[in-house]
């Protein structure tokens, strides 16, 4: 018989240790491939530049994407924000970012770790951008209520950094140990998780590198970290069959 008391903890791959935590972060993609993956986004503000009225030179074309939505703030606020939005609206749909999207591996890691089967997904983009700290997400879970419709039906998170991501560079902060229903109460601004709800609990921030996926249960409370340099991640939402 093996003795348990020489067992080491469990790899995050295990299935057993994303049931208990509640979040598994783990290297699935080609770093090059997902750092590629980028310039679907700078095409898209390449596009959307051009379609403005404002001259296209007005929206930094040779500032690196990292930097280029500050650049233009500079100048512009309401111009970056428009940028902003629509990466975060319609930036996902690009080739590179749509084939790590689609990609079966995806859904089969986070079938797998759910142990549930998957129908159905949401993607965007999401960022973490210096001039924009009040679109950074605060603590939130991505089921808030718990009805089976709409966001209800998410069971499984993979949040995809399209470059480095951690403490300082825009990563996720979050309360490890899967939470049996969300932490969200009403509030005056709506559903939040409140100060009150998390407090003395553990919170990590996991180191991501690109290539790697940080998978999140439905109910576990995370929050964007600030990056001195713009971050992007495409984020799937997968649905419970």
């Amino acid at each position: 018989m093996a003795d348990d008391h020489h067992a080491g903890p469990q790899p995050m791959s295990d299935p057993a240790f994303y049931r208990e935590q509640g979040y598994a972060a783990l290297p699935l993609f080609d770093r090059a491939l997902v750092e590629a993956a980028q310039a679907d986004i700078a095409e898209h503000v390449d596009r959307l530049s051009h379609a403005l009225y404002l001259p296209f030179d007005k929206s930094c074309p040779d500032a690196p994407l990292a930097e280029r939505l500050d650049r233009i703030y500079a100048s512009d606020r309401s111009q970056a924000n428009l940028l902003r939005v629509a990466i975060c609206t319609d930036a996902h749909r690009g080739p590179r970012l749509q084939e790590i999207a689609n990609d079966p591996r995806l859904h089969a890691e986070a079938e797998r770790l759910g142990a549930r089967e998957l129908a159905g997904k949401v993607v965007r983009i999401r960022a973490s951008i210096a001039s924009f700290p009040e679109h950074r997400h605060a603590w939130h879970s991505d089921v808030v209520r718990d009805d089976g419709t709409s966001c209800g039906q998410v069971w499984t998170t993979a949040w995809i950094p399209l470059c480095d991501a951690g403490p300082g560079n825009g990563g996720l902060e979050i309360i490890p140990g899967r939470q049996p229903a969300p932490l969200a109460s009403e509030t005056d601004n709506g559903l939040r998780i409140t100060d009150a709800a998390i407090a003395g609990m553990e919170r990590l921030q996991p180191e991501c590198p690109a290539g790697s996926v940080l998978f999140l249960d439905r109910f576990t409370p995370h929050r964007t970290l600030p990056a001195n340099k713009a971050r992007f991640a495409l984020v799937v939402w997968f649905k419970a069959a």
